[in-house]
């Protein structure tokens, strides 16, 4: 009997199972019937988990995650030639969470995104152009080809600005010819050798009145028409302006000339985070700006001056108008209470007894008047008999996005109303005026986020309780308890500082007894009421700043300019036309000689004027490698998003690029260590000598040492990092360390970009 109860038991449980398995099996249909694929999957997918060794239940969901990842993917291609990049990612995320490790998704999702991201740079570029901020503009361009390389509008815009920046460099004056000239002077009129100089080229000059009949000793040779121009500006003290193709008007240089004949232009910069009013006072400080308007509606800045003045201020507003850095503060307060209470014997109440005697008549005796009609009360006793121990706990994680150098305050607790004062009218109502206190947790940080991504973190902390009522039940007065403390402190990206030790200890002791019993040795105790309580509280606090967004670092070329002399401005060093060599007739260089203090007599004569030859492929070369040269180094990654799985292993890939003349490369990468977990490293495909990777407690330390001469000058993986996703969130891979060390000894700042790892 017993063993046919059992086989019968066995098959209702198949029997149940099988209900089980078909059941999802059969939701699981129904939703690939309908081509709701995830749905599918999912039943698909629980299905599996009741029933791992089910063959049939693992065919049906790699087919159903096949199809899915099919289905999603034509969806995110249909998008994408509609145009719709946001629904063409939200169609290839779908497929990638029936099937995470489809190649083809995720390869079609990282085109998706690079797309979007590089049109939303360059619709960040145009509007910055639109705007006047040509330099910056053209860096979201440079950006949108990297990520894009085939997009053809901000090509074409990028030609646009080459185009007129050689318009620009080309607009001169129309000269005959191009070779250069031996300028020799002696005791000769400021005019003549301004009228051979420009005989000799072809241009016209035309004489303001002010330049007088002055003389002059100059021997300059093999210089071109600019040279000799500066070079006779200079030492005659005069400024000339073009008024035609080839003709140009000199004046002696001095406020009243200039403020007749130069240019004035009106120009409005519009700011994006610095406010106008500030900037003015960074420019009056540095500039005198003949007249400047703010209006801090639009936050927009307006200068009437001449155009090499508005060219400074635009490169000066560049310089100081940058996005500011922000930091996440994650902050973990834990507050612990710890009561023990304990109440123990008799409570006698009021401990009054009280005896009533009526009135009697004389004829009535006292014993029986107060035995018949008097009364005698008695208190009643309570027997407390209880211990009481209680333990709590509050624990708070918030995490706020604060600006640097901008408050941000946590609250956590209650606002209280309190009386604050009492109006009486002249009805003689009486009114009270409440104040709303906070009471609980009150924390006020403000960090400050430095270039070398730390954080100077200045922090105010409140611990109040509401406490007992002092005043009257009508006219209540509370009086708060609080324990504050207040610091500031220095911290690394991602670093984590403890504050403890706000520790409230309140001990009360009572003892009530009956007087002459509770004083009775072992007796008394039966008389006698204990109560003894004890509250303690500690409160502990830890803060870690996370970077966000560091400060946007200006390249070394533009942080450093030239702005003229002192009492003329321009965005270029006085002589620099000196410093580029003339070419001869042969396409030879010719530096320039020059001698202000005499040289051979005689009346200046009119040379044979060369034609001149084109600069040589060499020279060219040149130019370009040069140009190459002042591009600062730059660390990115392969991919701006990983996305992997938890449980599985992601590989990183760092690239490199303009790192010519670069020999050590100590870097330092952080990293969530909750999220990610370094596995190993190894050095890119390239001839480096030596790599070493160390893991620390969220920061990975690299160092990596290439041969002289054999960093990668172009786009190239350097190193390549394994790394295991440990839990699901979001790890953010940082560059810490930006300074690079050449050859030559110098220390090399460069240009990075950060990356995140999502896991799921």
């Amino acid at each position: 009997m017993t063993h046919r109860h059992s086989i019968r038991l066995s098959m209702l449980l198949v029997s149940l199972l099988l209900a089980s398995c078909a059941s999802h099996l059969g939701r699981g249909d129904e939703f690939a019937a309908r081509q709701e694929w995830l749905q599918a999957v999912l039943e698909y997918r629980q299905a599996s988990r009741a029933h791992p060794d089910d063959i049939e239940v693992r065919s049906r969901l790699r087919q159903t995650e096949l199809k899915a990842a099919e289905h999603y993917y034509h969806l995110g291609l249909l998008a994408d030639a509609q145009g719709d990049l946001g629904a063409a990612i939200g169609h290839f995320q779908q497929g990638l969470l029936a099937m995470p490790e489809n190649e083809k998704l995720l390869k079609a999702l990282q085109q998706a995104q690079s797309r979007k991201e590089a049109q939303a740079l360059y619709e960040e570029g145009s509007k910055l152009l639109d705007a006047g901020k040509p330099q910056a503009g053209r860096q979201r361009l440079q950006k949108v080809l990297e990520l894009q390389p085939g997009h053809q509008a901000a090509a074409a815009k990028l030609a646009q600005l080459d185009k007129q920046a050689r318009g620009a460099a080309a607009e001169g004056l129309a000269l005959n010819s191009n070779a250069p000239i031996t300028l020799n002077f002696r005791e000769t009129d400021i005019r003549d050798a301004y009228e051979f100089l420009t005989k000799a080229f072809g241009v016209n000059a035309v004489f303001d009145d002010s330049v007088k009949n002055t003389p002059i000793t100059l021997f300059a040779r093999d210089v071109t028409f600019e040279q000799g121009l500066s070079l006779l500006l200079t030492t005659s003290k005069t400024f000339y302006r073009k008024i035609g193709p080839n003709t140009i008007l000199l004046a002696q240089d001095s406020k009243e000339k200039r403020g007749q004949y130069e240019d004035q232009v009106v120009r409005s910069f519009e700011l994006n985070t610095v406010r106008a009013k500030d900037m003015a006072d960074i420019l009056k400080g540095v500039l005198t700006l003949k007249k400047v308007v703010i209006n801090e509606q639009l936050n927009t800045l307006t200068i009437r001056d001449s155009e090499q003045t508005a060219r400074l201020v635009e490169r000066m507003i560049q310089n100081n108008d940058k996005k500011p850095a922000e930091v996440i503060l994650d902050v973990e307060i834990l507050e612990i209470s710890r009561t023990k209470a304990e109440n123990i014997g008799l409570d006698f109440g009021s401990y009054q007894v009280s005896a009533a005697v009526p009135t009697y008549p004389l004829t009535t005796s006292f014993a029986d008047a107060a035995r018949n009609t008097g009364t005698l009360t008695v208190p009643s006793a309570t027997l407390h008999f209880f211990k009481r121990d209680v333990d709590g706990k509050t624990l708070a994680n918030p995490r706020i996005r604060v600006l640097s150098g901008k408050q941000a305050k946590i609250h956590i607790g209650d606002r209280v109303p309190l009386i604050a004062t009492t109006i009486q009218d002249a009805t003689g109502q009486v009114r009270n005026a409440f104040d709303y206190k906070d009471i609980g947790i009150r924390l006020v940080a403000e960090p400050v986020v430095h270039i070398d991504h730390s954080v100077t973190v200045k922090l105010a902390l409140e611990v109040s309780s509401l406490g007992q009522n002092l005043g009257t039940p009508g006219q209540p007065a509370y009086s708060i308890g609080s324990r504050n403390a207040e610091t500031s402190m220095l911290l690394r990206d991602g670093e984590t500082a403890i504050l403890g030790g706000l520790i409230q200890d309140n001990e009360r002791n009572t003892k009530v007894f009956l007087p002459g019993l509770g004083d009775i040795p072992a007796v008394g105790a039966l008389f006698t009421n204990y109560n003894n309580a004890t509250d303690r509280t500690d409160v502990l606090l830890t803060i870690t700043p996370r970077v966000v967004r560091g400060w946007e670092q200006s390249p070394e070329a533009a942080r450093q300019f030239f702005s003229g002399t002192e009492n003329s401005y321009q965005d270029r060093q006085l002589f620099a036309e000196l410093k580029t060599a003339a070419v001869s007739q042969d396409g030879a260089a010719l530096a320039p000689r020059i001698n202000t203090r005499g040289g051979d007599a005689g009346a200046p004569g009119q040379p044979a004027l060369p034609a001149v030859a084109a600069p040589t492929a060499e020279a060219a070369e040149a130019a370009e490698a040069a140009e190459a040269a002042a591009t600062p180094p730059q660390l990115a990654f392969a991919q701006d998003i990983y996305e992997v799985a938890q449980g599985q292993r992601v590989n990183i890939e760092l690239t490199g690029q303009q790192l010519g003349g670069i020999d050590a490369l100590p870097l330092e990468l952080l990293y969530n260590p909750q999220v990610l977990q370094f596995v190993s490293g190894q050095a890119g495909p390239g001839p480096s000598q030596s790599f070493s990777a160390e893991a620390g407690q969220g920061v990975l330390t690299l160092q990596l040492a290439y041969a002289p001469g054999s960093a990668p000058q172009a786009q190239a993986v350097i190193a390549s990092l394994q790394m295991d996703a440990i839990s699901p969130g979001v790890s953010y891979l940082i560059y810490r360390t930006r300074t690079l060390l050449g050859a030559d000894g110098q220390r090399h700042n460069s240009q990075v970009r950060a990356a995140r790892v999502v896991v799921k």
